[in-house]
């Protein structure tokens, strides 16, 4: 199989190696921080979108927002290029509503998934990401081959779009308990309590969470907080949109919401 690839940051790149190491071609797209990696490991490079596209029977997009992946794949010309039969790959997470227009502007024959992950750098490498996908069942068939290098566990979710729905939904319960996580351990210190210690309790009761566990690894609170600012912040947003747009109140949210656009 032919595997092109766009967006070579620490999970992407380690996609593509995975692919890579199991005997498939990779083209990938000339930038990146992984860009070395996967070069030192056979990786053809393109600075052409549409050319990385054209060859490939499965295009897969790791880029962090909506506007990069409008920016591959219509502004580009990577979309346009691919060839009936081959499968667009969406792991960035962003809005349901661009995972339904990227659907309806595909070539006749061409597969999108919006194939969300969870999971970090270890997954990956391990190859023990958590996937959910969106679309069509027959191009996922034409995708699961690539997608169990680095995904264990594999959900179809049902049509585009609910992939980035199901996924945004999970990261609004983990923003929600890293926001109570830095809230109670800043309590705790208030009372005398040091939050690694107070972290650490934490997680041996039933207030653990995978969230607390960062903080216990890497408190101080700040820290952790500047890690998932960028991600959080744009994810969360994109959830509450999501849900208005479909008339759903997340007014259980609300706090959560605030915090993360004020942080």
């Amino acid at each position: 199989m032919h595997i092109g690839w766009v967006g070579l940051g620490t999970i992407g790149a380690g996609m593509a190696a995975r692919a890579l190491n199991a005997g498939h071609q990779v083209t990938a797209y000339a930038r990146g921080q992984g860009l070395a990696q996967v070069e030192a490991a056979g990786a053809a490079v393109s600075s052409d979108y549409a050319a990385v596209a054209a060859q490939s029977d499965v295009l897969g997009i790791c880029v962090f927002s909506d506007t990069q992946l409008r920016e591959v794949l219509f502004e580009g010309g990577a979309l346009k290029a691919m060839r009936p039969g081959t499968v667009v790959a969406i792991h960035t997470t962003g809005s349901p509503d661009l995972a339904r227009e990227i659907g309806a502007r595909a070539p006749a024959g061409v597969a999108i998934l919006d194939a969300t992950f969870s999971g970090g750098p270890a997954q990956v490498a391990a190859g023990e990401l958590t996937l959910m996908v969106g679309g069509d069942g027959e191009g996922l068939e034409r995708a699961r081959p690539l997608f169990e290098l680095y995904a264990n566990k594999i959900h179809h979710v049902g049509a585009l779009g609910r992939g980035q729905t199901i996924k945004l939904l999970n990261n609004l319960i983990f923003a929600s308990n890293v926001q109570h996580a830095a809230e109670v351990l800043a309590t705790a210190e208030q009372q005398g309590f040091d939050t690694w210690q107070a972290a650490r309790i934490f997680q041996d009761c039933s207030g653990s969470s995978f969230a607390m566990a960062m903080f216990q690894a890497q408190a101080p609170s700040s820290r952790v907080l500047t890690g998932v600012k960028p991600y959080l912040q744009k994810d969360v947003a994109a959830a509450v949109s999501s849900a208005a747009s479909s008339g759903i109140d997340l007014g259980a949210f609300a706090s959560t919401a605030d915090y993360y656009r004020n942080l």
